[in-house]
């Protein structure tokens, strides 16, 4: 019996490389939700997220109690009336980590189906070589 490294090649190269590109894309879509807040020294105020996030205070938007100077802040030295430029905002930044993961994910999709095709091709590596074209005859006619 002939030996075929090509076959033992495609079906064990093609079997590991589809599990691990499988399980690299199962593990990027299983991104958690939280860990992905904004830290508050990189927060953008709050005015200028204003647009992605509103907070209200006993019914009213927080920047327009903050304007009529209706917030205050206690501190040990007194009260005073906290600013706009004081309140950052910081916000859940997971669809954007989720979309980073987009080409990486698709990468390793294709990776994984070219993979597997491997890992089939090597399968079926007897029967495919089972279906050459009979030979042709090549009919010399005389005239």
């Amino acid at each position: 019996m002939k030996q075929n490294h090509f076959r033992l090649f495609a079906i064990l190269i093609g079997l590991l490389v589809c599990g691990a590109a499988g399980y690299g894309v199962y593990h990027f879509s299983q991104v958690p939700a939280d860990g992905h807040f904004v830290d508050p020294a990189f927060a953008p105020p709050l005015a200028e997220s204003a647009s992605r996030v509103v907070v209200y205070v006993a019914g009213e938007p927080i920047l327009k109690a903050i304007e009529a100077q209706k917030v205050i802040l206690k501190r040990k030295e007194g009260d005073a009336p906290l600013a706009a430029t004081e309140i950052v905002a910081s916000l859940n930044e997971r669809d954007g980590a989720r979309l980073a993961k987009v080409p990486l994910m698709l990468g390793l999709a294709a990776l994984a189906g070219g993979a597997f095709v491997l890992f089939l091709i090597g399968l079926f590596t007897p029967l495919i070589s089972a279906l050459k074209p009979p030979m042709i005859v090549d009919l010399h006619l005389e005239e």
